[in-house]
């Protein structure tokens, strides 16, 4: 009786569905070589683009209807005026809730350009201004107290500059119309400072932040002042009066960027007529949401954007809310109810393996077919060859 490891040996042999033809049963052609080395390079061609697709990773898109809420939402921006200097300008944000900002220039910097483009430096007229120290004392030989002029004072009384008094006005809601005959702003050079500028340029680099709700930030010449609820936007006689709105908007995004961001407006560059040129572009933001294959989530916006160029030459610049016929540039933007996110997916190893082996299988079924109908053909040659020296 065999032994139990024999029976068992026996038992999977019969079950060998890959049954094995001797070599002395066996041919081998050389048509056979030539098509076991195409179909060996082309598997192997075939699985590298495979392995290729297998690492790549995929971003599927899917649009949906927008029900987050971000009550804040960031703009970056990065605008270059080659005629407009820094001191001439005003940035403020108007919402379709009301709410306005005036001369939002705290995560904004604001850089110098010559008439030709080049950086002269950063406008740091703030810091020129501090360095002027006002007296210790006054005429009577008592702690020095400047006056404000009529304005509402801060909380130590006192305006000893002339940014000082330039608040105090803004407090009041009064526009700082003649500041040669306030004695901090004769002292510290401040209509000298401002008409130095002339002829300059401004870049502005940096980011506001504001309601994510349909609005307008826009950049003026001159500035606003918030009275009795309102806004009023005035030019001073003594502000640089050699300017306009020709710009360069070299980066404009909402929200945090990503890598496959695109800002329709970055790049985009237009010449003013005149100085009363104004510029408006209208954005619809659309809200983006990036699910990255590590589990990580970003959310940002994107948007699309049209615009409108008016040159308002016959029309008057009086102190007022900005308008339609407000020289500057005008940014509007309008939220979207729809979210757009996008998937980042990567194909499992499962499929990367059954589709290796399916490339193999059917480029070796195909070859042989190939070899089969070949080896026929030669042998039928032959025949014919071998009965033609016969006859």
């Amino acid at each position: 009786m065999p032994p139990r490891k024999s029976r068992l040996a026996a038992r999977f042999q019969s079950l060998d569905v890959y049954a094995k033809t001797l070599d002395d049963f066996s041919t081998k052609t050389l048509s056979g070589g030539i098509i076991t080395v195409i179909a060996s390079i082309l598997i192997v061609v075939l699985v590298g683009l495979e392995f290729r697709a297998y690492r790549r990773i995929e971003v599927l898109p899917e649009l949906v209807v927008d029900k987050e809420r971000m009550e804040k939402m960031h703009i970056n921006l990065d605008i270059s005026l080659p005629k407009a200097p820094c001191v001439l300008l005003s940035l403020d944000v108007v919402d379709s809730s009301k709410e306005f900002q005036i001369n939002l220039f705290q995560h904004i910097t604001k850089t110098r350009l010559s008439a030709d483009g080049k950086v002269i430096g950063l406008d740091t007229s703030a810091t020129e201004k501090a360095k002027i120290e006002p007296p210790e004392t006054d005429k009577d030989g008592k702690p020095y107290c400047g006056s404000c002029y009529g304005g509402v004072p801060p909380e130590s009384g006192c305006c000893n500059t002339c940014d000082d008094v330039h608040q105090a006005y803004t407090r009041r809601g009064w526009a700082f119309t003649d500041p040669e005959s306030m004695e901090q702003c004769v002292r510290e050079g401040y209509v000298k400072h401002m008409k130095a500028q002339s002829g300059e340029g401004c870049r502005m680099h940096g980011y506001i932040e504001v309601n994510k709700v349909s609005g307008n930030f826009h950049i003026l010449a001159g500035e606003t002042i918030k009275h009795g609820g309102e806004r009023l936007h005035t030019y001073y006689d003594y502000m640089p009066n050699s300017y306009d709105f020709s710009h360069t908007i070299n980066s404009l995004s909402f929200g945090k960027e990503f890598s496959s961001q695109s800002n329709p407006l970055d790049g985009v560059s237009k010449s003013a007529i005149s100085t009363k040129t104004q510029f408006q572009y209208f954005t619809t933001i659309v809200g983006s949401e990036i699910r990255f294959i590590n589990g990580s989530v970003l959310h940002s916006n994107q948007y699309s954007a049209t615009e409108l160029v008016k040159d308002n030459s016959g029309s008057k610049t009086i102190a007022t809310a900005a308008t339609s016929h407000t020289p500057g540039l005008f940014f509007m933007f309008d939220i979207s109810p729809m979210r757009v996110i996008y998937t980042e997916q990567k194909k499992s190893l499962g499929t990367f393996l059954t589709s290796a082996c399916a490339i193999v299988s059917g480029v070796f079924t195909v070859a042989s077919l190939v070899d089969s109908f070949v080896f026929r053909a030669e042998r039928a040659l032959q025949r014919k060859r071998e009965l033609g020296k016969q006859a």
